[in-house]
């Protein structure tokens, strides 16, 4: 039953890892009262303390927070797969999801930046407010995007849907924590707070511009 109830817009690193891992523990959790928003607020809470310790000043500390994410991740599949077995999904429960999301991202990025400002390489206030406009916005376009999926897809075979969902969505998921990774060991770690920032801009005005174009011809 709950490989059946799997969610078909998991990332790479969510069916390579978090769903094995998410299986028993959701086994465990389903006798108790915990509903799917508590196990949502306590792997975001993890989540965002595993961010923070990535700017740690010890590699114990930085591999604590490797492990508080992963840990943040298996629980945001437990919250999904025990709404789906109780039938107790809500909009609430969906909006808290992709909040709580967003808040670990954003940890994930300020413990990066910390890291930055320790080895002296500190991107600068404007590049921070860069990506904390970025951050937001993409949070709102990709919001706006599922929350018009229904009167989008009432346009048979358009490939501004494909790309938002099959492209631009999963983006939004754990994937994106490999760059971090991609990054250190290119020895570059330098760029990639510019890098996201950038990146942060031409993600949600790509959004906009898809959706909206789809919208046009419904």
């Amino acid at each position: 039953l709950l490989r059946g109830l799997e969610n078909p817009r998991d990332g790479y690193l969510d069916r390579l890892i978090h769903r094995h891992l998410s299986r028993p523990v959701t086994r465990l959790i389903l006798p108790t009262s915990l509903t799917p928003n508590h196990v949502t607020i306590l792997g975001v809470l993890i989540g965002i303390v595993g961010g923070l310790l990535l700017g740690a000043p010890t590699s114990w500390g930085v591999w604590a927070g490797v492990a508080a994410l992963v840990i943040s991740g298996v629980l945001d599949c437990c919250d999904g797969e025990i709404a789906r077995i109780k039938l107790s999904e809500s909009k609430m429960g969906h909006v808290l999801d992709i909040t709580g999301d967003t808040l670990v991202h954003v940890s994930l990025l300020t413990g990066v930046a910390m890291q930055l400002g320790r080895l002296g390489v500190w991107p600068g206030t404007p590049t921070l407010w860069l990506l904390g406009v970025g951050v937001l916005a993409s949070f709102g376009a990709i919001t706006w995007s599922e929350q018009t999926e229904v009167r989008r897809h009432r346009v048979a075979d358009a490939w501004e849907n494909r790309v938002l969902e099959g492209v631009l969505s999963p983006l939004t998921t754990r994937d994106w924590y490999v760059f971090p990774i991609a990054f250190a060991l290119a020895g570059r770690l330098d760029e990639l707070v510019p890098a996201a920032a950038w990146g942060a801009q031409g993600f949600w005005v790509a959004v906009v511009v898809l959706v909206i174009r789809v919208l046009r011809r419904t």
